[in-house]
């Protein structure tokens, strides 16, 4: 479900917008969390290209955001990786981009 994808494929990925993500949408692959109770769909433009980073290594990987959502203070975003899976962090573990840069090729 969670294949590998081109950077030119990233305006095509399945993405949630709009209402926050349920069970069914996790199992779709059309997004990657789901919280049960207290979440808020955030405002935000999906799909969009992410630099996630490594809070302990620094390590930078690029990803696409398909889901955003507001529990609590927090703000949790579930990310597709180029290389196949997926991930969830938080809003101040990536560097939002417009489109992919030059760490998509790399």
């Amino acid at each position: 479900m969670w294949e590998s994808f081109t950077p030119e494929e990233w305006e095509n990925l399945p993405f949630i917008s709009g209402r926050v993500a349920t069970e069914e949408d996790v199992e779709n692959g059309n997004a990657v969390f789901y919280i049960p109770y207290g979440s808020v769909a955030c405002d935000a433009a999906l799909p969009t290209c992410v630099i996630q980073i490594d809070e302990e290594t620094y390590e930078r990987t690029p990803a696409v955001v398909i889901q955003a959502e507001q529990a609590g203070e927090l703000v949790y975003l579930g990310l597709r990786y180029l290389d196949g899976g997926n991930g969830m962090c938080e809003l101040d573990e990536v560097e939002l981009l417009e489109s992919p840069n030059e760490e998509f090729t790399t």
